[in-house]
C-alpha cells in the first residue's frame, strides 16, 4: 500500500507524463520592447525604408496614369518615361535593402533570445526537469523564439509600412475616381460582413 502511493506521488517520465497546465501571465509587448531597444538603430532604417517604398509603390500608378493620358493625347513623354523606370528600380532596391537588414536583425534577435533561454534553463531545478517533457522544453528554445522573429521584425515593419500604403492608396484612389472608390468599399464591406456572418455559423 505504502509502495503503490509513494508510486502514484512520484512524477513519471516518459511519455506518460502528465503535461502541467500554464497559468502564468502571457508576454506582453512592453516584455518584448528589450529585443526591439538592441536593435533600434536598424529597426528605424527599416522604418524608413518601408515608409519610402511605400511612397514609391503609391507614386508609380499615379506615373503610369500620366503615361497612359499622354500617349493618348499624342504628346511626348519626355524624361517622365525615365522617371517611372528610375522609380521602379529605387523601389525594387529599398525592398532588397529592407529585406536583408529584416533578415539580419531577426537573425540577432532569435540568437540573443535563444542564448537567454537556455542560461535560464541551466539554472532550473531538476524537479522543473522531471515535471516537464523534454520536448516541450526543447520546443521553447527552437519553435517559440522563431517567433519573435515574425512578430518583432517583420509584423512590426509589414504593419507601419501596410497602414501608410493602406491610407495612401485610399487617397490616391479618391483623387483619380471617387466613384470607383465608393464601388470598391462598398464591395470590400459587403464581403466583410458575409464572410463574418458565414464564419459564425461555421
Amino acid at each position: 500500500m505504502t509502495n503503490s502511493t509513494t508510486s502514484e506521488r512520484r512524477p513519471q517520465r516518459g511519455g506518460f507524463l502528465r503535461r502541467p497546465t500554464d497559468d502564468g501571465p502571457r508576454a506582453s509587448f512592453r516584455q518584448l520592447l528589450p529585443y526591439l531597444t538592441e536593435h533600434r538603430g536598424i529597426l528605424l532604417v527599416v522604418v524608413a525604408l518601408s515608409l519610402l517604398g511605400a511612397g514609391a509603390s503609391l507614386a508609380q500608378p499615379l506615373l503610369v496614369s500620366q503615361v497612359i493620358g499622354l500617349v493618348q493625347k499624342g504628346a511626348g513623354l519626355g524624361n517622365l518615361v525615365w522617371l517611372l523606370v528610375g522609380l521602379v528600380v529605387a523601389s525594387g532596391l529599398i525592398s532588397g535593402v529592407q529585406h536583408y537588414l529584416l533578415q539580419r536583425t531577426g537573425t540577432s534577435v532569435v540568437l540573443s533570445a535563444r542564448r537567454q533561454l537556455v542560461r535560464r534553463m541551466l539554472r532550473l531545478p531538476i524537479s522543473e526537469f522531471d515535471q516537464r517533457r523534454t520536448g516541450d522544453l526543447v520546443s521553447r528554445v527552437g519553435s517559440d523564439t522563431t517567433l519573435l522573429y515574425a512578430v518583432i521584425t517583420q509584423g512590426l515593419v509589414d504593419a507601419i509600412g501596410g497602414a501608410v500604403l493602406f491610407v495612401g492608396a485610399l487617397v490616391a484612389m479618391l483623387i483619380i475616381d471617387p466613384v470607383l472608390l465608393g464601388l470598391t468599399v462598398l464591395v470590400i464591406g459587403a464581403s466583410i460582413v458575409g464572410v463574418v456572418l458565414l464564419s459564425s455559423r461555421v
